[in-house]
């Protein structure tokens, strides 16, 4: 009987502990949830704001602002100028990044060399016709990098870009991460950058929800879209954290509301 009651015991807590774990789990998703969709709120908000700012009223970023439901953003504004353009990118601007990032200038060599062929000209099966042209469509592409490995794939993605054209970066547009990865000083003068007139940009969110969710949204935006467009969003990409920066734990007693930011650029 003793057993009986004992065993009885041990299921009636199993059962309770599941109910509280599934209960605590579906919170986590619902957080995670209303934390992505906070993000790419802000990242319209972002753009609508930029776009409809006149030369006074210009926004600067990195933007820090609350949101309606108490999540706090971090908005920042990344040129794509300042990557590294895998497709137009030179070889030596190549192994100066990843040597950098992998901290191995072997490994550096190497990784350059693949995607250097990656992009090079295919053959044909007729020699009549001309090699198909090779290159780089998204920088998701990366990872069919011999040699590029789960994480420095996702901690280069943030430095890399297709759209730049160019076969160095310019390091007047480039991130502070970019700079602080290249070890290059950033300029006094530089400071906070609005948007640029025309090209792409990367649009990145950074929300802080007030449990402590955390969620970062990218959007590959090209300004000036054709057809009458004013932008098209070429890519959405889910970000990382950066762990080297000061991030919004600093600066979260002075967020202003964003929709304040909004209205006070429209009006």
């Amino acid at each position: 009987m003793i057993w009986t009651l004992g065993l009885i015991t041990l299921l009636g807590m199993a059962v309770i502990v599941g109910a509280r774990y599934r209960t605590k789990t579906s919170s986590n998703y619902a957080s995670v949830a209303a934390a992505e969709m906070a993000a790419e709120s802000a990242v319209n908000l972002a753009i609508a704001t930029a776009l409809a700012a006149t030369p006074e009223q210009a926004v600067n970023f990195p933007l820090r602002c609350r949101l309606p439901g108490g999540e706090r953003a971090t908005i920042t504004v990344e040129e794509e100028t300042g990557k590294i353009d895998l497709n137009t990118a030179s070889s030596a601007a190549l192994t100066r990044f990843f040597t950098a990032l992998t901290g191995d200038q072997s490994r550096g060599i190497r990784i350059a060399s693949e995607i250097v062929a990656f992009r090079s000209p295919k053959a044909q099966a007729t020699p009549a016709t001309k090699p198909a042209e090779s290159r780089f469509t998204t920088v998701m592409q990366l990872d069919q990098i011999d040699g590029m490995s789960p994480r420095l794939f996702r901690t280069a993605l943030r430095h890399v870009t297709v759209r730049s054209g160019r076969p160095e970066p310019d390091m007047e547009a480039a991130s502070p991460a970019t700079l602080r990865l290249l070890n290059v000083q950033p300029k006094q003068t530089l400071g906070k950058r609005g948007l640029p007139a025309g090209g792409s940009i990367t649009i990145r969110a950074d929300i802080s929800a007030s449990d402590g969710t955390r969620f970062i949204r990218e959007a590959l935006v090209s300004l000036e879209g054709g057809n009458g467009r004013p932008f098209v969003i070429r890519e959405w990409r889910r970000g990382d954290i950066d762990p080297s920066s000061a991030r919004q734990e600093r600066t979260q007693g002075a967020a202003h509301a964003c929709l304040r930011l909004r209205d006070a650029t429209s009006s």
